[in-house]
């Protein structure tokens, strides 16, 4: 059993957009209120800055050069990383086709490309949040008996975000810690604990 931390965010809005000027818009606005941002042309490129400096949220255009917000939100859903992120597609299609597969790939939240200053900075202030670090961690190496039983103990222990995934070498458990929280091997190597972050 091997457990991994995701690394401490550093970017709080990921905004992949392959129009200037509404890229660089939405970015002053965000700016201003204190947000630090990052911005991306097209699909790739937004993979690529993920990577690196994995963000708190993610604005994605639906239709970009290269890959679609659909299969973006893919990638970065299964992602360890960035699985956490909250995702919104800006898209002027609303329709029900869209959003059943937004929702399909990982996508909170479509929001309409005209939408106002007001509630974009609403919904990024419910999200983006600084105090009392979030911790996501991968718990791997399991048997599917092991990853079914561990489900039940974060479930039972305030954890989200849940998932489980088949990879090489076993099952992965994917988890998002109770604020304040970090996730921990207990003394009997086989079990779990949540430690403070700090000590």
């Amino acid at each position: 059993m091997r457990i991994q931390t995701v690394p401490s965010d550093t970017v709080d809005v990921l905004i992949a957009e392959d129009d200037t000027l509404t890229r660089q818009t939405l970015r002053l606005l965000l700016e201003l209120r204190g947000y630090l941002c990052a911005e991306a042309r097209d699909g790739r490129q937004a993979l690529a800055l993920a990577r690196d400096q994995p963000p708190r949220c993610v604005l994605l255009d639906l239709v970009m050069p290269g890959l679609d917000s659909f299969a973006v939100a893919h990638r970065l859903r299964a992602d360890l990383r960035t699985f956490m992120a909250h995702i919104h597609c800006l898209t002027e299609l609303q329709s029900r086709w869209v959003r059943e597969q937004a929702q399909r790939a990982g996508i909170e939240e479509c929001l309409t490309k005209s939408v106002d200053g007001h509630s974009l900075l609403e919904i990024v202030g419910s999200e983006v949040k600084r105090e009392g670090e979030v911790k996501a961690a991968v718990v791997s190496g399991l048997t599917k008996t092991q990853a079914e039983d561990m489900l039940d103990w974060l479930e039972n222990h305030s954890c989200t975000g849940l998932a489980v995934t088949n990879e090489e070498g076993g099952y992965a458990v994917r988890c998002i810690c109770p604020p304040g929280f970090r996730l921990d091997q207990a003394e009997d190597n086989n079990a779990l604990r949540l430690v403070r972050t700090g000590t």
